[in-house]
């Protein structure tokens, strides 16, 4: 009788998606209404998963807009729930990921003035997350995501993103996750709450804007270990919710920059995601990756000489095909 409980226990307390790794594609929501065929070359990169990002919008009274006339199809319900039937059909599983765009600014640095101006915000975000966990549990999504790097936010306002947790976990029913920058990932102090550790991966991987595979191993060994910890530390698993390369010198310094007046580099590109392959995706308390970006149109992305982080029509799709095709 011990032993039949003991495995029933196992059983439950296992993680949701555990047997298979996570080979995930961020497939950016379109300005216009796609079909299958946008899909398919997703799967023919052998992903197995993709994570929607609907996007909200700050205005100047703090409150966020979303689901707006003037945004595009694939940010708001009707493209996002489109998507996610496309995507099934062809035997991907969904991360919905609503995100907040700032313009001109930075997410984590976000803060308010007062109190009165927090609670306003609050409010508002509470109400753009809830709407997509709600949406994301009619329509049967496999893991949410309840935000995206608001390192100032955490901290200044913890009670709040602990309630969030609890409202979010009562209207879904699905994995639950954040997404935490790549500095930040260890001060984020609801772990426990979630089902996996969130890490949006452009962790600094090379010294030099033209590194061999050997060096930027390397660096990905370093922060290998410090990730390795943190699970530990928490017993969950890690999820690179978001990672990736630009196409141009210089994008393993700092993966994150946004300077595209860089020499273009496709090599580089395919060279980090070989490294960052090696290195991590046999780590056990490594759960998979969601790769920056896809978009639809797929014959008209990426390509030669461009240096956006679409791996699309460049040497990187290869080398992410071949690799996830070696490793079911």
């Amino acid at each position: 009788m011990f032993k039949q409980l003991l495995i029933i226990i196992i059983i439950v307390s296992a993680p949701v998606f555990a047997a298979e790794k996570i080979k995930g594609i961020s497939f950016v929501g379109s300005s216009e209404p796609i079909d299958s065929l946008d899909v398919q070359p997703i799967v023919d990169v052998n992903a197995n998963w993709v994570t929607l990002m609907p996007y909200g919008f700050i205005g100047g009274d703090q409150r966020i807009k979303y689901n707006s006339k003037w945004q595009w199809w694939g940010e708001k319900d009707i493209g996002v729930i489109e998507t996610i039937k496309l995507c099934r059909a062809r035997g991907l599983k969904i991360m919905l990921k609503p995100q907040i765009w700032i313009m001109n600014g930075y997410t984590g640095d976000f803060k308010c003035s007062n109190n009165a101006q927090w609670e306003v915000f609050e409010k508002s975000y509470r109400d753009f997350i809830l709407h997509f966990a709600k949406l994301a549990h009619l329509h049967r999504v496999d893991l949410f995501c309840i935000g995206t790097e608001w390192r100032d936010f955490i901290q200044a306002r913890l009670t709040f993103w602990n309630k969030l947790v609890n409202e979010v976990d009562s209207e879904y029913e699905g994995a639950l996750t954040y997404a935490a920058n790549w500095d930040d990932y260890q001060k984020v102090p609801f772990w426990s709450a979630l089902d996996y550790i969130g890490v949006n991966g452009y962790f600094p991987v090379s010294l030099s804007k033209n590194p061999a595979v050997s060096e930027i191993r390397k660096g990905w060994t370093i922060h290998s270990e410090a990730l390795r910890k943190s699970a530990k530390e928490h017993n969950k698993k890690i999820i690179f919710t978001e990672v990736g390369y630009r196409s141009m010198e210089g994008s393993t310094i700092s993966p994150w920059e946004h300077n595209t007046r860089k020499k273009a580099s496709l090599d580089i590109q395919s060279r980090a995601y070989r490294a960052m392959f090696d290195v991590v995706w046999e780590k056990d308390w490594f759960a998979g990756m969601f790769i920056w970006k896809w978009f639809h149109n797929h014959k008209e992305q990426g390509g030669k000489g461009t240096v956006g982080y679409t791996p699309q029509n460049k040497p990187a799709q290869e080398v992410i095909q071949k690799f996830w095709a070696s490793h079911e």
